[in-house]
């Protein structure tokens, strides 16, 4: 008996491995996560971490000064939707605070002149239960970890996330939007 009840404990703990394998890789806090990520840095000021305790963190994309507003509006709300898909997917955090403001440059030569476009701000307070919802209203998910996907590469967006991620895809970033909006402390235009 003792021999089978060590079996089960032995396939159990394998078959949790492998799950566990499944599972985009997993980071205690935000800026644990940022640092690994690389996508934004608090050295090129497009990330900031104005609460670590509930979380509140800010990611900037980088605005050109000549770029259509609809370049800005689109970039910025796609900050908006990184920090809480990649944050959920990566974390065990069950609330967040994002506020997403374009960091605009003039040039590549006077990057150290940027400002932050505060009048765009986008600041989106979320659960975990509330990101489910937002998202498999529009693409097939059944878990957060859904939106990532294992890669050679390391864990990418899914195909069907990108579908949302981008405003030329369908439903598109706009349908995302829309979901998100209901979450907005600020006027999140």
């Amino acid at each position: 008996m003792h021999v089978i009840k060590t079996l089960s404990v032995v396939g159990l703990f394998a078959l949790s491995s492998v799950a566990l394998a499944d599972l985009p890789d997993q980071f205690e806090t935000v800026e644990e996560l940022m640092y690994a990520h690389q996508d934004y840095d608090p050295s090129n000021d497009t990330f900031e971490m104005l609460d670590a305790d509930t979380p509140h963190y800010r990611l900037s994309k980088i605005a050109w000064k000549t770029e259509p507003e609809s370049v800005t509006y689109y970039e910025n709300w796609r900050a908006a939707a990184y920090g809480i898909y990649n944050v959920f997917a990566h974390t065990p955090i069950e609330s967040v605070t994002v506020s997403a403001i374009p960091y605009q440059i003039p040039s590549f030569q006077r990057a150290d002149e940027g400002t932050l476009l505060n009048d765009r701000e986008v600041t989106i307070h979320i659960n975990r239960d509330q990101a489910l919802d937002a998202i498999s209203s529009l693409i097939d998910v059944d878990s957060l970890t859904d939106v990532k996907t294992q890669t050679e590469y390391g864990f990418q967006w899914s195909d069907d996330y990108i579908d949302v991620y981008y405003e030329d895809r369908s439903p598109g970033l706009d349908a995302l939007i829309s979901e998100l909006k209901p979450y907005c402390v600020n006027n999140c235009q």
